[in-house]
């Protein structure tokens, strides 16, 4: 359907709810005057409702031109996350830390052979930073700069 073809059946239907409703008023006992008057909000409204996108219509929008790959994805993600985090505690205990937390316990599986970051090993491993703020749930948030020097020691 071409954007004319979608405004003018609009456009139709404004006119139809523009008609009842004068028709309506003056049935009513209102001066064909005031009827018409009045109607034309009415209308008004059902052009607007008619000319809202659906949610079955499609939005063609040309691709990307950089497609991301999933690190980027991943890497942005996490930015808004511990930018959210960095002002609310909770946020940081329940999306920020266990996601950290995984990716500490990749590592030290990985490298180490240690299971998880619970393990007495992982502690001396990890430095006493990182591992309470990857284990104590009241850990705030460090500084970037201080967080950047704590990932690079995974």
């Amino acid at each position: 359907m071409t954007p004319l073809a979608g405004l003018g059946r609009a456009c139709v239907l404004a006119a139809v709810a523009a008609a009842v409703t004068a028709f309506a008023l003056t049935r009513f006992g209102a001066p064909v005057h005031w009827a018409v008057l009045c109607a034309l909000p009415a209308g008004g409204v059902a052009l607007l409702v008619a000319r809202l996108p659906r949610a079955t219509d499609v939005v063609w929008s040309p691709p990307p031109a950089h497609v991301a790959g999933a690190t980027t994805t991943q890497a942005s993600a996490l930015a808004g996350r511990l930018a959210e985090a960095a002002v609310d505690q909770d946020r940081f205990a329940t999306r920020v830390q266990p996601r950290l937390r995984r990716l500490a316990e990749a590592r030290l599986r990985q490298r180490h052979g240690i299971p998880d970051v619970h393990d007495p090993r992982a502690a001396g491993v990890l430095g006493p930073e990182l591992h309470r703020l990857l284990t104590d749930p009241t850990a705030p948030l460090p500084e970037p700069a201080e967080l950047v020097d704590l990932l690079e020691e995974l």
